[in-house]
């Protein structure tokens, strides 16, 4: 009798991009905190967590990384983080510089933050960063400034 084990290439996100998420989710759990009902809303960033794959997780869609020789490497393209703090009572205003890790996911298609009460300076730096980005919704926030003209290549 022969066995064969074969080990197939991890389809995984990069770890500086799980690690992105992670302090993302770690800063949002400290604000929130006072929240009347945090505890019902930690729920929503629960798959969020070091021990699995962040294209797994809710919110997130990845797609094969086209700009690497390794054609088993995945990126994260999407972040759908629509509404993600609607729903607090009382509602947090957090201010732009908490999405200062996403900027440096440069795999970044689509960024949807619309309907957060997000407020402050749009933070353009970052998000010139962004060069694949296609899509950025961002309506139902209290931002301030201008969008990079970068963005618009």
């Amino acid at each position: 009798m022969v066995m064969e084990i074969s080990f197939l290439p991890s389809l995984s996100c990069p770890e500086y991009q799980k690690q992105a998420f992670l302090q993302f989710k770690s800063s949002v759990l400290a604000k929130i905190a006072h929240s009347l009902n945090s505890s019902e809303y930690s729920h929503k960033l629960q798959s969020w967590n070091s021990s699995s794959d962040c294209c797994g997780w809710d919110f997130v869609e990845c797609s094969t990384d086209h700009t690497s020789n390794n054609s088993t490497s995945r990126v994260v393209t999407i972040l759908y983080l629509r509404e993600l703090f609607w729903d607090l009572s009382p509602q947090p205003r957090e201010q732009s510089s908490m999405l200062a890790p996403f900027f440096h996911i440069r795999s970044l298609e689509e960024l949807h933050i619309s309907h957060n009460n997000i407020q402050g300076e749009i933070l353009g730096d970052g998000l010139a960063n962004l060069s694949n980005l296609v899509h950025l919704g961002m309506h139902e926030n209290n931002l301030s400034g201008s969008i990079p003209p970068q963005l618009f290549h």
